[in-house]
């Protein structure tokens, strides 16, 4: 049995297994801490192996089981694989919406309609496409992971009718600032491929990135709930998200610079608007890449 647990979680994940012994105690450990956090829940120990493998990141398996949230992985595979325990006891979750609608003041209607609408989104698989619960990695808690979901949720629904005036605003109405006259100039002759350059880099990004730089961009969430829903103290929190905004400027320099034989100086000034404007400049193209 521990060849074929280490065989089929070094197949899900990629990765070697390490310590073969190491694997099995962790996979254990990992069991048996979800059975104490969820006691309610039926847990079927292989088939949780390839949903939860997948997630798991390290230099091996067995530092990889040790690292993850595993009992709260363990619930969410359990949940996509459809377990009726399982998703009873993720209603003890959701009251995650509660404390988001709290924090955002939401209306009890909101949190109500938004908990039903969460409730559909994670667990039922749609037109294909898994749960989406599927997409919790267990990189933090998974209450972190479904309040920063419910208040961008909850967010939507209060943006609902600013959503339904016109927002197909152009990359140029977008960025409102004043410009140098050279860089104005630049703008307006490479307009569209500055903005072909700023969408291909966010599609450069990692998928972590992304979701930082939405969750504090589109759904206007501070760094410090940020770093409680992952929980972490919030100068992580903002070591990542200057990651993420590092990165999003290094790929549109990368980008811009593939696609145009500019002077150094004038992209450079491009990747200092991009930076210094980075709110009003990606909002649009977050959004469409969710």
């Amino acid at each position: 049995m521990a060849n074929d647990l280490a065989d089929r979680l070094c197949r899900a994940t990629g990765l070697p297994a390490g310590s073969e012994l190491g694997v099995r105690a962790g996979w254990q450990a990992l069991l048996e801490l979800a059975r104490v956090q969820w006691p309610d829940v039926v847990f079927d120990d292989d088939k949780l192996i390839d949903p939860i493998g997948v997630h798991l990141e390290g230099a091996d398996v067995a530092t990889a089981l040790a690292s993850t949230h595993g009992a709260d992985l363990a619930l969410a595979a359990a949940c996509v694989l459809g377990e009726p325990t399982a998703l009873a006891a993720f209603d003890s979750v959701l009251v995650e919406v509660e404390a988001a609608g709290a924090a955002i003041r939401a209306s009890q209607d909101v949190v109500a309609e938004v908990k039903q609408v969460l409730r559909v989104q994670l667990l039922v698989a749609k037109d294909g496409k898994p749960a989406g619960l599927a997409g919790y990695a267990g990189k933090g808690p998974l209450r972190g992971w479904i309040r920063i979901t419910a208040t961008r949720e909850l967010i939507r629904h209060k943006k609902k009718q600013l959503r339904s005036a016109p927002i197909e605003r152009s990359l140029d109405q977008a960025l409102v600032v004043e410009l140098d006259p050279a860089l104005e100039a630049l703008k307006s002759e490479y307009r569209s491929e500055f903005a072909v350059a700023l969408r291909e880099a966010i599609g450069d990004l990692s998928a972590e990135d992304r979701g930082l730089l939405r969750q504090q961009i589109v759904d206007a969430m501070s760094i410090d709930t940020i770093g409680a829903a992952f929980g972490v103290h919030r100068a992580t929190a903002a070591r990542w998200l200057n990651r993420a905004r590092g990165a999003l400027v290094a790929a549109t320099h990368r980008r811009l610079a593939a696609r145009l034989d500019l002077p150094v100086e004038q992209i450079e000034s491009v990747i200092r608007l991009v930076s210094s404007q980075l709110t009003a400049s990606v909002v649009r193209y977050l959004r469409d890449d969710e």
